[in-house]
């Protein structure tokens, strides 16, 4: 991957491939499945109304809220893909035109302006919080930062105002998780609002993860490829599509095989597939409107991903239903390749369990609803003609579609 040799790699996976033998591209966990599936299109109106009450219990629990001080030693709060993933859903709540839609775009913009304090001024990275006594992955974070430490870097190299800005290589390569998605997130704020600043921000996102190298986990590079893609098709500058192909067609698409799931059990997890494939839908559109004539490749490798999706789901139920990641992927690839019936089939069975099976007892402790009920309920705007295309899949999906 490092080299660039495409061949060299395929050989490597076809290796691979044969030594997982029936196990190639089986997760490393046993998924959880919610059931009883129940594949009955849901109800419009209901389910806003269900988001509508989700978004005012959302009230002190968005990512930006109980953070840190911008220039904090350590940062107490929450990774910032948390504020993306609100910022993304009330901005597709807005432009799905529901009610109360500029209090969305309000919100939204509340957590785009906190994503501007939290880029790096020195490297223009979108870092991970530093908090060495935190929990989980705070923790294993910290000890990335101590082998930087150890390794001679000085502590200001390394961590910025409590963010984890630079571990030289030294880390996993997940970095570009929380880069990429703060990037894309203000690109599509720079959609809705117009404001520079998002643009400005996301650009510099863009250089750190062009120059990041590639790393053997697909999903942490499809990141920095979905941010490059999106970059191209907001600018035209083809310096972005150059950079992403690099992270789409040597970091994560050779690690998909002919099943449409990726080969790795890591990778073959439901939630992973899913980002990758949400990736490959930008980097598709890009292709497009870049006027490549082989861009109908990427796009058969999309139907192929979702098609597999929708296949696990509509045989077991949902599954990681707290994230719903495939439901995201099957709501836009919904609208950027078309009516495909099992698709819309796996996203209402989805729905279905989150405001069926989950719902009670989530109201029950008082939290929200799954964020990517937004891209669903844009989906269902979209596809009854009460909407545009969405800001998220156009420029590019004219020509496409």
């Amino acid at each position: 991957m490092e080299s660039r040799d495409a061949p060299g790699l395929a050989a490597q996976l076809d290796q691979l491939e044969r030594s997982l033998g029936d196990f190639a591209g089986y997760p490393e966990r046993r998924p959880e499945y919610g059931g009883p599936i129940d594949a009955s299109a849901p109800d419009f109106r209901a389910l806003s109304e269900a988001w509508a009450g989700s978004f005012s219990r959302m009230a002190g629990r968005q990512g930006w809220e109980g953070a840190s001080p911008a220039d904090a030693d350590i940062q107490e709060g929450n990774r910032l893909r948390v504020t993306v993933r609100h910022v993304r859903a009330y901005l597709q709540s807005w432009e799905a035109s529901l009610p109360d839609r500029d209090a969305y775009l309000r919100r939204a913009r509340e957590g785009l302006d906190y994503l501007l304090t939290a880029q790096s001024e020195r490297y223009g990275v979108f870092g991970y919080p530093y908090h060495p006594g935190g929990p989980g992955l705070k923790s294993s974070a910290a000890s990335m930062v101590e082998r930087a430490f150890r390794a001679g870097h000085p502590r200001d190299d390394v961590v910025e105002n409590g963010w984890i800005v630079n571990v030289f290589n030294l880390g996993d390569g997940g970095l570009q998780f929380d880069n990429g998605m703060s990037g894309i997130a203000l690109l599509y704020g720079y959609a809705a609002t117009g404001d520079e600043r998002y643009l400005r921000a996301a650009e510099r996102a863009g250089e750190w993860a062009a120059s990041q190298i590639l790393v053997t986990n697909w999903n942490y590079n499809s990141f920095s490829g979905y941010l490059l893609s999106r970059l191209y098709r907001v600018t035209g500058e083809h310096r972005w599509l150059d950079a992403a192909r690099i992270k789409m067609e040597i970091g994560t698409m050779p690690g998909q095989r002919a099943n449409g799931r990726w080969i790795d059990p890591h990778n073959a997890r439901i939630q992973y597939h899913s980002v990758m494939l949400r990736a490959m839908i930008e980097y598709w559109l890009a292709r497009v409107q870049a006027g490549d004539s082989r861009a109908d490749e990427v796009r058969g490798r999309i139907a192929l991903g979702l098609d597999n999706l929708a296949e696990q789901i509509n045989r077991f139920g949902a599954s990681n239903a707290h994230e719903a990641l495939a439901l995201d992927a099957l709501s836009l690839g919904l609208i950027a390749l078309g009516p495909y019936a099992d698709w819309r089939r796996a996203a209402d069975i989805t729905v279905n369990y989150i405001v069926g099976g989950m719902k009670p007892r989530l109201e029950e402790r008082g939290l929200p609803l799954t964020e990517t009920l937004a891209s669903y309920l844009l989906y269902r705007r979209f596809d009854s003609g009460a909407t545009d295309l969405p800001a998220e899949l156009s420029p590019g999906l004219r020509a496409a579609r």
